[in-house]
């Protein structure tokens, strides 16, 4: 989408809405969803206590997340995170409030990490982490802005990695690698432009052993040696279920540049480790 339009989408949405950052949590009524001040059983979506961080999703990294999700009936597939990708029939009832508090919320983020020399996008193809790296490309006091050093690998790609001899989906299932192989190829055939999407594999187990899902871009790799080597760099990315993709992201930039630190943003955090534990949020 053309960076213009993302802005003047965003800029709607709040220019209409006066701000009030005493709400939080969610309601869901059917299919319609509410940021609301009544509970927070699913999202912590305050401003007090946002934004959150963890420490053990990639060594030496932390992760910083503007919205807290929280164990629930709906595990980790959250209405929230459904309305705002208007995915599953889900609709957002006061999109307004919700992204004015985003905006809040970010801007809070840079005021306790002021350092950030350089934001990297990791490439998505909704348009909400679109609207959020906008969000965070317009309060982030160093406007060098990269959104083009990742690209996602292809459907084709994923699978070829996955079906070598000593991947990690090799170890995992043994003896059952041919039915569970078969089992992701059907969930990439739901895949649209044959893009690998992490959300749409059906068996959470299953997306803890597909170890490659983006890649550099041959084509500009070397154009941001400058900007990211010796740098503080932030990684950005809309939502988390195990953190798959912003580990490889992280390894990706840890093997390809030296940069002095990495810190993550994203718009959710995620509920579980890789191990299935719930994690704790600060």
């Amino acid at each position: 989408m053309n960076e213009v339009l993302i802005d003047k989408i965003v800029s709607e949405v709040l220019s209409e809405f006066e701000q009030d950052i005493m709400t939080e949590g969610i309601d869901v009524d059917m299919r319609s969803v509410t940021m609301t001040d009544r509970h927070e059983k699913l999202v912590d979506t305050s401003a007090s206590n946002n934004p959150s961080v963890l420490t053990d999703i990639v060594p030496n990294v932390m992760v910083w997340s503007v919205f807290k999700r929280k164990s629930g009936e709906w595990g980790d597939g959250n209405p929230h995170v459904y309305a705002l990708k208007n995915e599953k029939g889900y609709k957002l009832m006061n999109r307004r409030a919700v992204f004015s508090r985003i905006e809040y919320i970010v801007n809070k983020f840079f005021q306790q990490n002021s350092g950030v020399d350089v934001t990297i996008a990791v490439p998505s193809t909704n348009q909400l982490n679109n609207l959020f790296a906008s969000i965070v490309a317009r309060n982030c006091t160093n406007p060098k802005y990269i959104k083009n050093l990742f690209i996602k690998m292809t459907t084709e790609e994923v699978a070829d990695c996955v079906y070598q001899k000593g991947s990690l989906f090799r170890r995992k299932y043994g003896n059952l690698f041919g039915q569970k192989y078969e089992a992701l190829k059907r969930d990439m055939g739901d895949m649209p432009y044959d893009t690998f999407q992490f959300h749409k594999v059906r068996d959470m187990e299953m997306r803890e052993v597909i170890e490659k899902t983006i890649k550099l871009s041959d084509e500009v790799f070397g154009e941001y040696v400058d900007a990211i080597n010796g740098k503080n760099v932030l990684i950005i990315d809309d939502s988390m279920t195990l953190g798959q993709t912003i580990k490889e992201a992280c390894k990706i930039i840890s093997s390809a540049y030296t940069p002095k630190t990495i810190t993550v943003l994203t718009l959710f955090s995620p509920l579980y480790d890789e191990n299935g534990d719930e994690l704790q949020n600060q």
